[in-house]
């Protein structure tokens, strides 16, 4: 009787140490157990288009930029002379743009002008019926911040025919102005650089 006793009781141990160690090894599972997921975020959009030109891996604009010469009593609309001065609009659609940015514009005569006098000399952001022309630097160009998802943003740049200062005389003037295969050029760069915050 005592060794059936001894049995039960053996056997009633192992299998109490045998549902310990169960139940131990289940709760300490649960701190070892690891899982995996993916984390998805949207990426921030940086798609701008130019005077309505996606430049989304483009280097050069295929759209000409054309100048506005307002008539007056002695020149007629649309000439340029020694003296004028005139303006072109680059408009600037960036309300796909996710991160603030900063925005900065180069505009300088271009090599391939026949009038080499011409000079941008001031700009406006988003004119409006008042004028409010800021000085042009030709060392830095324009350079303007902006906050993500800005409205259509527009520069009105102002040239002229620097008759003044520049350097061709009065007989160059008379020869650009005579020959047909003459052309008044600027050379428009911009660049686009999201702010770290």
């Amino acid at each position: 009787m005592k060794k059936k006793d001894f049995r039960f009781i053996l056997f009633f141990i192992i299998i109490v140490g045998c549902c310990l160690i169960y139940l131990f090894q289940s709760s300490y599972a649960k701190y070892r157990r690891g899982t995996s997921g993916n984390v998805e975020a949207d990426v921030a959009g940086w798609h701008i288009k130019v005077n309505g030109e996606d430049i989304m891996n483009q280097k050069t604009l295929t759209t000409t930029i054309e100048p506005v010469f307002l008539e007056s009593e002695n020149h007629s609309e649309g000439v340029i002379a020694p003296g004028v001065e005139g303006y072109y609009l680059i408009t600037i659609d960036a309300s796909e743009v996710d991160v603030p940015f900063l925005c900065q514009i180069t505009s300088d005569v271009s090599d391939e002008s026949s009038i080499v006098d011409l000079k941008t000399f001031a700009y406006e952001v988003n004119p409006t019926d008042v004028e409010n022309r800021l000085d042009y630097s030709s060392d830095t160009g324009i350079v303007q911040q902006f906050p993500k998802n800005p409205d259509v943003i527009t520069f009105k740049i102002y040239l002229i025919w620097d008759d003044d200062t520049g350097v061709m005389d009065n007989q160059a003037d008379t020869e650009v102005g005579v020959s047909d295969d003459s052309k008044a050029l600027m050379k428009v760069s911009l660049h686009f650089t999201q702010i770290n915050q």
